[in-house]
């Protein structure tokens, strides 16, 4: 099912559950609601800990994100999807990004809601919200595209996994 250099599903969510984790117990740590630049610097630090790098990445480079606009898009770009992964069975795609994109352009009582909607799946949302500013912030990136973007690349690996598996329990 995997080909060789690729990343099942299950792994991807992994990866995304130590970013949001990572976040999560930095935000704890602090004890205190961050600044922006704090939480700027706390969305980086995740992204480093739990995003997925590749050969090319390993060498070092990923602790460059707030300097290098390209790497910083690429490597985030895929920790979204892995959020994603690691976000499937709690939320949907669309409710994530419904309290995540385009937040500042609704009403109170709307993004009130939004938040109210994802439930326990509340981290995810924080995470990704924190990574969206840091990428606005830092490198003037269309975050509200990357995150799109990364939704789509989820419901479409998601899907290529159930294809997968119900072809392979008809071949049995």
């Amino acid at each position: 099912m995997v080909g060789e250099g690729e990343s099942s599903n299950r792994e991807r969510a992994v990866w995304g559950q130590a970013a949001v984790g990572y976040y999560s117990r930095s935000r704890e740590a602090l004890g205190k609601e961050p600044t922006a630049l704090e939480d700027i610097a706390m969305a980086l630090g995740a992204c480093e800990m739990g995003g997925r790098f590749d050969d090319s990445m390993l060498d070092g480079r990923c602790g460059v994100l707030g300097e290098d606009r390209e790497i910083a898009e690429e490597v985030i770009g895929d920790l979204m999807t892995n959020v994603f992964h690691a976000a499937d069975g709690a939320v949907v795609p669309e409710l994530l990004l419904n309290a995540v994109t385009g937040a500042e352009y609704r009403e109170e009582t709307a993004r009130a809601e939004a938040w109210r909607r994802l439930g326990p799946a509340r981290p995810f949302g924080e995470f990704l919200a924190a990574v969206r500013q840091a990428l606005v912030t830092v490198h003037d990136l269309d975050a509200d595209g990357m995150l799109e973007s990364a939704a789509r690349m989820f419901r479409e690996e998601a899907e290529e996994e159930r294809f997968a598996l119900a072809a392979e329990r008809r071949g049995r």
